[in-house]
C-alpha cells in the first residue's frame, strides 16, 4: 500500500505569513520522488468556534464538551506545475495530510522519534478495497432522468459564485470508535483530518461542508448497526427523527465500522433540505485509510446534493479520477467532480432543492482570511473573477474583487449581463404538468424564486391520481415514457406473473442479500408491468425485454442486467395510485394519507386556486393572492412565486395602445368626413347627369328629324 521515498527534513519551509499567529496562506517546499516541489497552501474553515463533542454519559444520557483542538492548522492547496492537484495538510503538529499529483498520490507524517523537523514522505498505492461504494436507491436512482452531454475537456463547467455551506453532524459507533484508537481526542482528530480531505474536494464547487459537531458512541450503540447499508440508513433515519437536536442540521451521517462491508455506504438522493430524510451511512472497512474513506464520504454527499453516479462513456474531469466514478475509490492521483456532477450540482441549486445550502452557519468561520483571485466569493469580496486577465474579460467583477459600476447580480436565473431580468420573466421552465407551478423573477434578485408545485396529495387526472413532488404521478404515465404514448398500465394478472417471481425479472426492490418479495397488496408497486400496445418487437440498448401474455394481454418490462445493490430503474415511481385512496411509497401500497394532504381549497383559496408545496395559496389567472378572494388583472400565482404580472410591461403596454390608437382615431373621423362630402358631392351631380341626358336625347332626335326631312318621301 506504501512506498517509501525517504525522510525529508523540512527547515524554515513554511513561508509566507505573519510572524505572529498563523498565516491563513503558506507556502511549502516537499521533495517528492527526488525534485523539491512548492506547494501553494491556503487555510481551511470548516470547524465552528463552539465544535463539540458529544459522548455516553453515566445512566445512559449524553455529555457534552467543546474539543480542545486547533481549528486554523488545516490547509488546502495545489502542486506548482501541477494545476489540477490536489492537496490537504495540517500543520497542527508537524506537517501531516495527503498530495495528489496526475497519476500518484504521496503522504506526508512527521517522525515523533527523530530528531529535528523530520518527515516521512511515501508514496500511496491505489487501493484495492474489493468491495461496490453505494448501495440501494442511493446511486442510480435518477440517472433515467437525466442524459449527461458528452464530456468536452475544452468546455469549463460553471460553479456557483456565492459561496454554500453544508452543516453536518457525524456519529461514530461503538465498533469504529474503538478501531480509531477508542480515545476521544484521537478519533476526533482524525475525523477532523478526514473532513479535511473531504472539503478539499468540495472547494472547487464553492462549498464548505462544515463539521458542526461530533457524536461518539463510546459504550454502546444507540441503535442496532447489522445488516445492510441500505437497511441501516432506513433504520438510522427513523431514529434520527426522534432526536430534536439532530433534526437541526442539513444532514447527519452515522459511521460505521464493518470488516468487508458489501457495499460501504447508502445516502438519501437528493433530500438534503428535507429534514426528516436527509441522512447517509458509510461503512469503515477494515483495510482502508482515511484517504479513501474521504472519497467514498464525498461520493455519498454528492448523492444527497443531486448528483448522480457518473457513466464513464459520457462523463470527464481534469483529475486522474471523477470522484462520482465508482473506481475513484481504489484510485491514486488527483480526483475531481465531472462535467456530469457540476451539472447535476447546478441543477439541484437551481431547483430550489439546496436552498439551506445558503445559510450561513451560525458557527463563526471568520478565522478563514479572504484570498482575492482564487475564484471564491469569500468574506468581504463583492466577486472573484481570478487572475488580472480573466477579470479584464469578467462584466461584472473587477481586480479586487469589487463589482463592476451598475452591477445588479453576478448569476442566477434573473441574472444577465450582470443585470436584473425584468420582474414576470419566467425563470423555471415548467413542465406543463397539472402538478407543477411555474415560477418568475422579482425584479430585484438575480435568484429565482423557490421550486414550488401543487402541495403532494392533491388530487390530478380528473380526480384518479394524486399530486406527487411536482408531478401527477401514475403508472400510465411512466409506461408511455418508456413504450410509446399507446401503452398503459398492465393488467394486475400481469403483475401477479410477474412480480410475484422474487427474481431480476420481477421483485418490490433488492439489496446486496438478493431480491425483495412483494406482497399480494403490494404487487403494483414493484416492478413496472406494462401492456404493450405495438406489433413490432421492442428494442432498448442495455436492457432486456420481457414479454409475459396472460389472459390475452401482451405485457412488457425491462431488465437493466444492473447488480441487486443497485435501484433497479423500472420499478414502480414513488406516488402511483395502486388501489382505493392508496399509492406506491418506497415499493409499498400504503394510505394516501402518508402524502399529508392538509388544503381546504374551498376555505383557503375560495375555490380560485390551489395549495403549493408551502402551503400557500397558489392563485388561477384573474384572481389576486394570497387569498384568491379579489378579482385582479392578474396571471394568478403565489406570494412565494414572484408575481408574473409586470406593471411596468402593463403601462408600457397601456401607453403604446394609447399611443397607436389616437391616430388611428383621427384617420377614421377624416375617412368618415372625406365619405361624407364624397356623397355629397354625387348627390349633387346626378341631377345634372340626368339633365344632360335629356338635351342629348333631344338633340338626337331633332337631328333624326333632320335627317329624315333631307330624304324626302
Amino acid at each position: 500500500m506504501r512506498a517509501a521515498l525517504g525522510l525529508a527534513v523540512l527547515l524554515a519551509v513554511l513561508r509566507g505569513g505573519a510572524a505572529q499567529g498563523r498565516p491563513h496562506a503558506r507556502t511549502v517546499t516537499i521533495p517528492i520522488a527526488g525534485r523539491p516541489r512548492t506547494v501553494r497552501l491556503r487555510q481551511q474553515a470548516f470547524l465552528p468556534e463552539e465544535f463539540r463533542i458529544y459522548t455516553d454519559g453515566r445512566g445512559g444520557g449524553a455529555q457534552s464538551e467543546l474539543a480542545r483542538l486547533e481549528r486554523n492548522c488545516f490547509y488546502e492547496g495545489y502542486v506548482e506545475g501541477f494545476p489540477e492537484s490536489l492537496v490537504a495538510l495540517s500543520t497542527c503538529s508537524g506537517l501531516s495530510g495527503v498530495l495528489q499529483l496526475i497519476n500518484a498520490s504521496y503522504g506526508i507524517r512527521p517522525l515523533e522519534a527523530a530528531a529535528g523537523y523530520q518527515h516521512l514522505i511515501y508514496q500511496m498505492e491505489e487501493e484495492n478495497v474489493g468491495t461496490q461504494l453505494l448501495g440501494g436507491s442511493s446511486s442510480f436512482a435518477w440517472a433515467a432522468e437525466v442524459s449527461p452531454q458528452p464530456w468536452d475537456g475544452a468546455v469549463k463547467e460553471a460553479v456557483p459564485r456565492s459561496p454554500r455551506y453544508l452543516e453536518m453532524h457525524v456519529i461514530l459507533d461503538k465498533a469504529l470508535y474503538d478501531h480509531m484508537g477508542a480515545d476521544k481526542y484521537v478519533v476526533t482528530t482524525k475525523i477532523v483530518r478526514l473532513f479535511s480531505y473531504v472539503n478539499s474536494m468540495f472547494t472547487r464547487l464553492n462549498l464548505t461542508i462544515v463539521l458542526t459537531s461530533l457524536e461518539l458512541w463510546t459504550e454502546k450503540n444507540k441503535i442496532l448497526t447489522t445488516g445492510g447499508a441500505e437497511e441501516l440508513l432506513q433504520r438510522f433515519l427513523q431514529w434520527k427523527n426522534t432526536q430534536h437536536t439532530l433534526r437541526l442540521q442539513d444532514i447527519t451521517f452515522l459511521f460505521v465500522y464493518r470488516e468487508q462491508p458489501h457495499p460501504v455506504g447508502a445516502s438519501s438522493a437528493r433530500k438534503l433540505c428535507l429534514k426528516d430524510r436527509a441522512g447517509g451511512v458509510a461503512l469503515f472497512p477494515r483495510a482502508t485509510t482515511l484517504e479513501v474513506f474521504s472519497v467514498a464520504v464525498a461520493q455519498l454527499l454528492g448523492l444527497s446534493l443531486g448528483m448522480n453516479y457518473d457513466d464513464p462513456g459520457s462523463c470527464g474531469c481534469a483529475g486522474a479520477a471523477c470522484i462520482m466514478r465508482s473506481s475513484a475509490v481504489h484510485s491514486a492521483g488527483a480526483k475531481a467532480f465531472s462535467n456530469c456532477s457540476i451539472r447535476d450540482f447546478e441543477r439541484f441549486l437551481t431547483s430550489g432543492e439546496g436552498q439551506c445550502l445558503l445559510n450561513r452557519p451560525s458557527a463563526n468561520v471568520s478565522y478563514k482570511a479572504p484570498v482575492c483571485g482564487n475564484k471564491v466569493v469569500e468574506l468581504g469580496e463583492a466577486c472573484d473573477c481570478g487572475s488580472a486577465e480573466e477579470c479584464r474579460r469578467d462584466p461584472c467583477c473587477t481586480v479586487g474583487c469589487k463589482t463592476r459600476k451598475g452591477v445588479q447580480c453576478l448569476s442566477g436565473p434573473c441574472c444577465s449581463r450582470c443585470r436584473f431580468k425584468k420582474k414576470g420573466t419566467l425563470c423555471r421552465t415548467s413542465s406543463e404538468d397539472e402538478c407543477e407551478l411555474k415560477e418568475y423573477c422579482n425584479g430585484t434578485s438575480g435568484a429565482c424564486a423557490p421550486n414550488l408545485w401543487v402541495m403532494d396529495g392533491h388530487p390530478c387526472r380528473q380526480n384518479t391520481a394524486f399530486c406527487y413532488r411536482g408531478v401527477c404521478q401514475t403508472a400510465d404515465k411512466q409506461c408511455q415514457e418508456i413504450f410509446g404514448k399507446d401503452a398503459k398500465n398492465g393488467p394486475l394478472a400481469c403483475y401477479e406473473e410477474v412480480n410475484g417471481q422474487r427474481d431480476r425479472m420481477g421483485h418490490c426492490g433488492s439489496d446486496h442479500r438478493g431480491y425483495h418479495s412483494c406482497a399480494w397488496s403490494d404487487l403494483r408497486c414493484g416492478k413496472l408491468i406494462c401492456e404493450y400496445p405495438g406489433t413490432v418487437p421492442f428494442t432498448r440498448e442495455r436492457a432486456a425485454v420481457v414479454y409475459v401474455r396472460v389472459q390475452n394481454v401482451l405485457c412488457v418490462t425491462l431488465d437493466y442486467m444492473q447488480p441487486r445493490t443497485e435501484r433497479d430503474p423500472m420499478l414502480v415511481r414513488d406516488g402511483s395510485v395502486c388501489g382505493d385512496r392508496k399509492v406506491c411509497m418506497e415499493q409499498k401500497c400504503v394510505s394516501a394519507a402518508v402524502l399529508n394532504y392538509s388544503c381546504d381549497i374551498r376555505r383557503k383559496c375560495h375555490d380560485h386556486g390551489v395549495c403549493d408545496s408551502k402551503g400557500n395559496c397558489h392563485c388561477d389567472v384573474g384572481w389576486k393572492p394570497p387569498d384568491c378572494q379579489e378579482k385582479a388583472e392578474s396571471r394568478g400565482g403565489s406570494s412565494e412565486s414572484g408575481d408574473p404580472w409586470n406593471k411596468s410591461s402593463l403601462k408600457t403596454w397601456q401607453v403604446l395602445t394609447l399611443c397607436l390608437s389616437v391616430p388611428i382615431l383621427i384617420g377614421l373621423i377624416f375617412v368618415v368626413i372625406k365619405r361624407k362630402e364624397l356623397r355629397r358631392c354625387l348627390s349633387t351631380a346626378q341631377p345634372q347627369e340626368e339633365e344632360l341626358e335629356e338635351s342629348i336625347d333631344e338633340e338626337r332626335s331633332t337631328v333624326d328629324a333632320q335627317q329624315q326631312s333631307w330624304k324626302g318621301p
